[in-house]
């Protein structure tokens, strides 16, 4: 008996270390690596963006929806894009949403490079904002 309860809490130990979630700081330049991993912890803002969109997909998803959420903060902030102009970049994706996300298997890629491509058109962000 005490050895099947053993057995239960390593499983469910092993189940919660799973779930865990890759978070990416913004402003820290850097991501969480694998213990024991000895190549640069450092990426570029390109590789930054990228990661935590793959990562963070479905949350983003669920803020740019929404118009709001600190998922679309972080990715905005990632984008540099300036404080005073994050609520119209909100606006932005909420009102870009059906083209980001044209379907319910849209990829993080895909979203990000429909992003660029409206980020660029638009004159309000083209010139300040690129994500390559």
């Amino acid at each position: 008996m005490k050895s099947l309860l053993n057995v239960a809490l390593i499983v469910l130990l092993g189940l919660g270390g799973s779930a865990c979630t890759v978070m990416i700081d913004p402003s820290s330049g850097s991501s969480a690596t694998t213990a024991g991993n000895n190549s640069s912890a450092f990426m570029d803002r390109q590789q930054q963006i990228t990661e935590f969109a793959h990562v963070n997909l479905l949350r983003l998803k669920q803020d740019m929806a929404a118009g709001q959420g600190e998922y679309l903060s972080s990715l905005a902030a990632l984008l540099q894009i300036e404080p005073g102009r994050q609520p119209e970049f909100f606006v932005f994706t909420q009102e870009k949403f059906t083209t980001l996300f044209p379907s319910d298997q849209t990829t993080a890629d895909e979203m990000l490079t429909a992003l660029s491509r409206e980020l660029r058109a638009d004159p309000r962000f083209g010139v300040h904002v690129a994500l390559n």
